[in-house]
């Protein structure tokens, strides 16, 4: 199995959900956060007791995938987020060692199945 992690613009998240489900994405999970650096254009500005900080807000989406739909599935993702412009994000992708859906019990890809 496979994470797919991504951080993309706020404002492309509608489009980046209709993407994944459309490719088949058996779940997804979004927050928001907020990131510094990597040249971020400043677009929140905070005050924290020690430091001043730039942050941007993104969100990050999140997919537990079959090896075999991560590639497919990135793809619909990066498409769908990319604008063009600089802050348009970036896709993870990573190895999950072991899924158990508390529900049933079921583990493995089975886990990611309704």
């Amino acid at each position: 199995m496979k994470l797919l992690k991504a951080f993309v613009r706020t404002s492309r998240v509608n489009a980046v959900i209709r993407a994944l489900e459309s490719a088949g994405a058996p779940g997804i999970t979004l927050s928001r956060v907020h990131g510094v650096g990597y040249g971020y254009e400043p677009m929140l500005f905070t005050l924290s007791p020690s430091e001043y900080r730039k942050t941007l807000e993104v969100t990050k989406v999140e997919v537990v995938c079959r090896d075999s739909e991560a590639e497919r599935l990135a793809g619909a993702l990066a498409d769908a987020a990319r604008t063009g412009s600089q802050g348009d994000g970036i896709v993870f992708v990573t190895g999950v060692e072991s899924a158990m859906k508390i529900r049933t019990g079921a583990s493995g890809a089975e886990a990611l199945r309704r």
